[in-house]
């Protein structure tokens, strides 16, 4: 089979395109936590691993972080306010429901955070570089010192 590069053999169709617009506004929104996965950061910052969630709207009672063999899950649940009859809604956008998020740590930071603080709507938890990971310095001996076997360094013959 000869492949050719068809820029166009793989473009999608208006009615696809416009399938996903609709999926994604309307049918899974990924607005807020509920329903859907909280957005993660992930960097490195000194000797830390930080991780931040962002979680609009929870309490710190509604949000669970565990470690388990090197995978962080941070998980909770939204209550949504109960919809009342008196009012007319156009739309509503505030949802409820259980959020897992799971992250594979690096094996190179520790598994218990330094640091797990939420403020303002965001969980940030600090995860230490292990000392084994740490770069260390090796100190080298000097070669006129003693040589292996303990016998002494000789001075180079002159021809």
């Amino acid at each position: 089979m000869i492949d050719r590069n068809d820029p166009f053999g793989r473009a999608l169709g208006l009615r696809q395109i416009v399938d996903r617009l609709l999926e994604d506004a309307v049918v899974m929104p990924n607005q807020g936590v509920a329903g859907g996965r909280p957005s993660v950061d992930v960097y490195e910052e000194q000797d830390n691993l930080v991780v931040e969630a962002q979680l609009p709207g929870m309490r710190t009672d509604d949000i669970h972080v565990s470690v388990e063999n090197g995978v962080l899950t941070i998980s909770g649940q939204t209550e949504a306010e109960e919809e009342r009859k008196e009012r007319n809604y156009l739309l509503r956008e505030k949802r409820s429901g259980r959020f897992t998020r799971s992250l594979q740590l690096p094996p190179m930071y520790a598994p218990d955070p330094r640091e797990a603080v939420f403020e303002h709507g965001v969980l940030r938890l600090v995860f230490p570089k292990t000392e084994a990971a740490k770069p260390r310095r090796i100190q080298i001996d000097g070669g006129s010192q003693a040589m292996a076997g303990g016998q002494q360094a000789t001075e180079p013959r002159q021809a």
